[in-house]
């Protein structure tokens, strides 16, 4: 890295030093100095100096500027009506946020319009689930909307409650069978099925929520010839203590049984009819045909209505782990009825359409006043199934009070090293559509500079920190936390965060690598930009439950928030806290601080658990070559070990034509391992080290290509088999290849 023979960049560093040695003697042997003399000395000063450093009194500004009462009345502003994507009301925040970007003093601040392919419900044939007995009558008709239990969840804009791109159906079932108990909808639950001998094939599959995400839910279900699903919300997951009025909402944040959970269900990022390139007006779209949306009907309802279905089914009993949490019933898998509800049918109807609109990004910038072409971002999308108190709307008013602050340090004549960038992304709730968009309209721009993109999804969920991200971020994830003070009792958010893994037997917090699920996706995994995921959520050490109770549903109101998940805004003040100090500290430091060496360690782990439970046999004798990954691995780690021991004992020292070369080592390094036609299997996925998983887009993996290759091959017989190994050989030999060149990239460079 740091070779004395450095050709054009000698040559550069040494006009500079010669100018900066001459303007020293000249001052030594005359009395003053020029003042083009000290624009030589400033310019050069400008261009090593670490803002972060030496400007710590910016940032106590920063952690005292952050503002509780704005934060409060920020979420009530943007929560006060439901904002589906490609509404009118979601029209009027962007103008909003546009707005504030203007009235804080950024340099640009402007709509992206897009034009892109949503699904709505019809709100005057709203989806429904019935049930008829024997002589046709109509015994049950499920709720398409909350009951209203309290001022705040009365709007006749709230959506009827639907599943983004499912089809619009009528699928009606046999009398006294159609309908199957599916648990979660995972795949070791439909593998369960068949073991007991249930054939989902031409029924109706029940799931409840939780565990992977809802389009994996329904492509599993579709991938076995089910006719149509329904997702409830089961108490086990929302109503921890009982489902009487008195423990849930209004009265608690425990979900009462109208909630249903919308939300998008299919697989798909992006527009899904501009795969790969951004929808602008002119782009050349797919036929809706040629999409892979899903072909089968799915509809959320509540508990209470689960209850109605649920406690009429007959058929085999559950295994013990798949009862939830509705009292007295059995939850029977099914198809068959109970034998009083032998000629009961059940029908599934829906009505949803696709439509194309409109939807903006709002983008605003604060120029940096050395590198302007690095940029640090933030970004939070601003649409909500609902009204969105907490999804999105913590993590956007912590967005704009962000803003907000950085502008107050802007009129006091601040500027950051690095241009900073803050996007509200549109239609995130359809599949991340507006960020996913943007990152592939601008994406050689982003990987020629971007350094960071950190994503503020939903701040306040719960009070535990719960971050995820790229290793290269770990580091300074904890040196910034030791700066916030706690948002409950600890003097500060690592001092909570540590001994909540304290109490789970963990010696420290657990640094943890992204899944997918918010707008850091097409960043991290289709761009390769080391991204991060910052929020809070539940306390999973006193309720061991996913998201929060009323996640997506028609009570995820200003009211609960206020009364419930963060009274006094103390958790969306950490959160504005340590966003604001991760825009400075990666804005404003002079070398990018990554942390290298975690990123080598996660490499080896991750490699580790690929190979678990006789994986690692399993690929050696796929592929003879399979230790040249190991060793590959190896490698990296010696080679980050030096580089970043090479850097420490110079890093002080750094002339700014250094400094912009390793600056420049550091940034590219995570997109060494983007594979550019994707992961096997999945185009747009093309991380190759960090991704996540195929059956479960929440969860995140390591080396995911392998476990994709490896998942059932022992199902594969001939020709099938024979394929699946040679893939396996080739994923391998090209990881191989990665892991070599990510070496390469941390030599010396003017070596080649």
């Amino acid at each position: 890295m740091f070779s004395k023979h450095r050709g054009m960049l000698a040559a550069m560093l040494c006009a500079s030093m010669g100018i900066l040695i001459g303007v020293l003697v000249g001052h030594l042997i005359t009395p003053s100095i020029t003042e083009e003399d000290k624009k030589i000395i400033m310019t050069y000063q400008k261009l090593i100096e670490d803002k972060w450093a030496s400007e710590t009194e910016e940032t106590q500004m920063i952690l005292d500027l952050i503002s509780t009462t704005n934060l409060r009345n920020n979420l009530k502003e943007l929560s006060r009506k439901p904002h589906l994507a490609g509404t009118a009301r979601d029209d009027e925040l962007a103008m909003l946020i546009k707005q504030r970007f203007v009235a804080a003093g950024f340099d640009t601040a402007e709509l992206v319009p897009y034009e892109v392919l949503l699904s709505y419900p019809n709100h005057t044939d709203p989806n429904l689930i019935t049930i008829m007995d024997g002589s046709k009558k109509v015994v049950f008709t499920s709720k398409f909307k909350e009951e209203v239990l309290h001022e705040d969840d009365n709007d006749p804009d709230l959506v009827v409650a639907f599943n983004g791109y499912s089809p619009a159906g009528d699928i009606m079932t046999q009398p006294g069978v159609g309908v199957i108990y599916v648990n979660y909808g995972r795949v070791e639950d439909f593998e369960k099925l068949d073991k007991l001998g249930i054939d989902v094939t031409g029924h109706v599959v029940m799931a409840r929520y939780g565990k992977i995400f809802r389009g994996n839910k329904l492509l599993h279900a579709e991938q076995r010839n089910a006719t149509g699903v329904i997702l409830f919300s089961d108490p086990r997951g929302v109503a921890l203590e009982g489902t009487d009025p008195k423990d849930v909402y209004p009265n608690s944040f425990w979900l009462p049984g109208t909630g249903m959970q919308r939300g998008w269900a299919t697989t798909i990022q992006g527009d899904p009819l501009t795969p790969g390139w951004p929808s602008t007006k002119h782009a050349y779209r797919l036929d809706e045909s040629e999409v892979p949306l899903p072909k089968i009907p799915c509809q959320p309802i509540g508990y209470d209505d689960a209850r109605a279905i649920m406690e009429k089914m007959g058929g085999r009993a559950p295994p013990v782990d798949w009862v939830g949490g509705m009292k007295g019933i059995k939850y029977n898998l099914g198809p068959e009825m109970l034998d009083e509800y032998k000629n009961y049918t059940l029908r599934l109807q829906t009505n949803n359409f696709l439509r194309s609109v409109n939807v903006s990004n709002v983008i605003g910038t604060i120029k940096g006043s050395v590198e302007p072409d690095r940029y640090v971002l933030i970004g939070n999308h601003r649409d909500a199934w609902g009204y969105g108190a907490v999804d999105p709307s913590s993590g956007t008013a912590q967005f704009l009070e962000t803003a907000r602050v950085f502008g107050q340090l802007l009129k006091k004549g601040w500027r950051p090293r690095r241009t900073l960038v803050f996007c509200s992304w549109g239609a995130e709730e359809y599949g991340l559509v507006g960020s996913t968009e943007w990152v592939e309209e601008h994406l050689e721009k982003l990987q020629a500079r971007a350094v960071l993109y950190l994503n503020t999804d939903t701040c306040a969920a719960g009070p535990i920190l719960t971050p995820s991200s790229s290793p290269l971020i770990w580091d300074s994830l904890v040196k910034l936390t030791k700066m916030v003070p706690g948002v409950r009792e600890g003097k500060t958010i690592y001092d909570e965060w540590a001994a909540y893994h304290r109490a789970k037997n963990q010696s420290s917090p657990q640094l943890e690598t992204l899944g997918s699920g918010s707008d850091y996706a097409a960043f991290a995994f289709y761009g390769g930009i080391p991204s991060m995921e910052l929020l809070f959520r539940t306390d999973k050490n006193k309720y061991d439950i996913s998201k929060y109770p009323f996640y997506h549903t028609g009570y995820d109101t200003f009211y609960a928030v206020d009364k419930f998940i963060d009274p006094g805004f103390r958790i969306m003040q950490g959160c504005g806290r340590l966003a604001s100090l991760f825009l400075k500290y990666f804005g404003d430091s002079a070398l990018i601080p990554y942390g290298l060496q975690q990123l080598s360690r996660a490499i080896e782990e991750n490699l580790n658990k690929v190979k678990d439970n006789g994986k690692g046999a399993t690929l050696l004798k796929i592929y003879d070559k399979f230790p040249l990954l190991e060793k590959s691995a190896q490698n990296f780690t010696t080679a980050t070990a030096i580089f970043a021991r090479k850097l420490d004992s110079v890093k002080d020292t750094l002339d700014p034509v250094t400094l912009r070369a390793v600056n420049d080592q550091l940034m590219k390094m995570e997109q060494v391992f983007i594979i550019p036609t994707g992961l096997p299997g999945r185009p747009t996925v093309r991380h190759a080290i960090f991704a996540p998983s195929q059956f479960d887009s929440y969860a995140a993996a390591g080396f995911p290509g392998i476990s994709d290759l490896l998942y059932r091959i022992d199902d594969l017989q001939g020709e099938e088999l024979s394929k699946r190994h040679k893939e396996i050989r080739r994923h391998i030999s090209d990881l191989t290849i990665l892991l070599q060149k990510a070496s390469g990239l941390l030599e010396d460079f003017n070596l080649i």
